[in-house]
């Protein structure tokens, strides 16, 4: 059973959540992996539910790469969602990581974007940061969409961290803390709200606050790196990318935006 401020911040969120489509939560003060934990129970036929941890020991993002964070210091969510075509796995990806943006932009000071394919960026556009990435597990009809967002953190960040990305509360004036419940729930009926419309209108909101689309990027595949315009987002959500009159297309890679050449 939950205790102390994850058992306050679990009963906002439920009541939060009441009446939506997603009304089960669970808010744990620590746990391997959110997006674990709900793998394994979509696999035993869980519902539609939302898992948050407070502290995550083993959390992973896109490539295996690690998201580790301080204890209470960002919101580590999973969300499991039926009914979900396996086509279908980077719009629900997407739909969640729109509502981040959407989130967090109305409670900070700075511009919030998102970088192709799943990443959440803050800050003025030549120097933005990372402050979110979704990472989805399909399994069969489900999908777990888990998010790890970068909330609050000290004033004296560690190199390790700031190089890496940036918190909400470095964009808010006088670096106010940010109650972590409330932002929780945002994204999630934001979410729910993007999941439930039809798929152009996500892709044209999701289009409309990539900061990808229209920057000259380098995007580094396992064989080698590609240099271009990014033009646009397939339906599939892949990348295209147009290099010296060729247009390409991607499912995957890391994206790189290039400074405008002169």
């Amino acid at each position: 059973m939950p205790a102390g401020n994850e058992r306050t911040n679990e009963a906002f969120l439920k009541a939060a959540l009441a009446g939506s489509r997603i009304e089960t939560a669970e808010w744990v003060a620590e746990t391997g992996s959110t997006n674990d934990d709900l793998v394994s129970r979509a696999r035993k036929g869980a519902p539609e539910q939302v898992l948050v941890t407070d502290l995550q020991t083993a959390g992973r993002g896109r490539r295996d790469r690690v998201w580790d964070a301080p204890s209470e210091s960002g919101i580590l969510m999973s969300i499991l969602v039926r009914g979900v075509d396996p086509g279908d796995g980077f719009w629900a990806v997407g739909a969640i990581a729109l509502a981040a943006s959407q989130a967090i932009d109305a409670i900070v000071d700075s511009p919030c974007s998102l970088k192709w394919p799943n990443d959440v960026m803050l800050g003025p556009p030549r120097s933005q940061k990372k402050v979110a990435g979704v990472l989805a597990h399909l399994v069969d009809d489900a999908v777990v969409v888990g998010i790890g967002i970068n909330v609050n953190w000290p004033i004296a960040v560690p190199p390790t961290m700031s190089e890496r990305g940036t918190a909400i509360n470095s964009h808010r004036s006088s670096r106010r803390a940010v109650e972590r419940a409330p932002l929780a729930a945002d994204v999630v009926l934001r979410g729910i709200g993007h999941l439930e419309t039809s798929r152009s209108e996500l892709c044209a909101a999701w289009k409309a606050r990539c900061s990808t689309l229209g920057q000259r990027v380098r995007l580094d595949l396992d064989s080698g790196a590609i240099v271009g315009r990014a033009t646009n987002i397939a339906p599939d959500g892949a990348l295209q990318i147009e290099e010296n009159g060729v247009t390409s297309t991607h499912q995957v890679g890391d994206v790189v935006h290039l400074r405008p050449t002169t």
